[in-house]
């Protein structure tokens, strides 16, 4: 069987290169904020999948935990720049 056939998305098996997941992250971590606000700083790493989800689910499953990782990150990191507590 062709492995076309068995795997509908054959780019699904390739990984991202940390240049593009980190420009991912960084463009949905925008649009995040943009929708939600400070509210970001609250939300979990599974908060944060499950709202990238739609935008991510043709990635491996590393690749999405990565990018959930990612801007997670992102949000601690501008929560503390706006508390004035930046390491």
């Amino acid at each position: 069987m062709p492995e076309s056939s068995s795997n509908p998305n054959p780019n699904r098996n390739r990984r991202l290169t940390s240049s593009d997941l980190q420009d991912l992250a960084d463009i949905l971590a925008m649009q995040m904020h943009a929708w939600l606000g400070s509210r970001v700083y609250r939300l979990q790493r599974s908060d944060i999948l499950e709202l990238a989800e739609a935008y991510i689910d043709d990635l491996t499953p590393e690749d999405q935990k990565a990018v959930a990782w990612l801007i997670w990150h992102l949000f601690q990191d501008a929560h503390e720049i706006e508390m004035g507590r930046y390491r």
